[in-house]
């Protein structure tokens, strides 16, 4: 059980590097919305997963997974609302300039 708990931590440390250095490579922030999107998705899973190989079905483990699963939902919605403010500024400056 340690060995898979460990393994799904380096999964999320792995998770967030990889968001972190495809966030600095990318130049349009429409891209980097998309890396900060992936660390949210792959580390949560890989939180959850660790949280369940601890604990198994638990009331914490559960609890983690609804943190995740709302993180999700708001990390979406909020990714909209950021993309779309995004596309109306490039679309300003386009008119004005």
């Amino acid at each position: 059980m340690s060995t898979l708990l460990a393994a799904c931590l380096l999964l999320t440390v792995a998770a967030v590097w990889l968001g972190v250095l495809g966030a600095a490579r990318l130049r349009d922030p429409l891209d980097r919305l998309h890396a900060v999107t992936f660390v949210n998705i792959a580390g949560g899973a890989a939180v959850t997963a660790a949280a369940f190989v601890t604990d198994g079905l638990s009331g914490r483990s559960l609890k983690i997974t609804l943190m995740v699963l709302l993180s999700w939902a708001i990390g979406a919605a909020l990714a909209h609302a950021t993309g779309r403010a995004l596309l109306r500024r490039d679309h300003k400056g386009a008119e004005t300039g």
